[in-house]
């Protein structure tokens, strides 16, 4: 029969191996997070760096240029 005291040691090393477990969730689920608020900052900064190029070439357009840009933009008018 079991003694109290092998009972006990059983019973730590239970709670020991579930806390490991437990652990190594917490920390896969910890470097997915930041993972993906790596990726997502990655995305937001391409976004940015995109706008940029785009208002740069856009800000360099001369009047006529620019009119001929916006020209696939716009509704054509009503010429009455």
């Amino acid at each position: 029969m079991f003694s109290l005291a092998r009972l006990k040691i059983y019973s730590i090393g239970a709670v020991v191996f579930v806390a490991a477990l437990l652990k190594m969730r917490h920390d896969a689920v910890s470097k997915a997070l930041v993972k993906m608020q790596a990726d997502q900052a990655e995305k937001r900064i391409d976004a940015m760096r995109t706008a940029k190029e785009i208002e740069d070439e856009i800000t360099t357009l001369d009047d006529d240029a620019l009119l001929e840009r916006s020209g696939k933009w716009l509704r054509k008018g009503d010429s009455k």
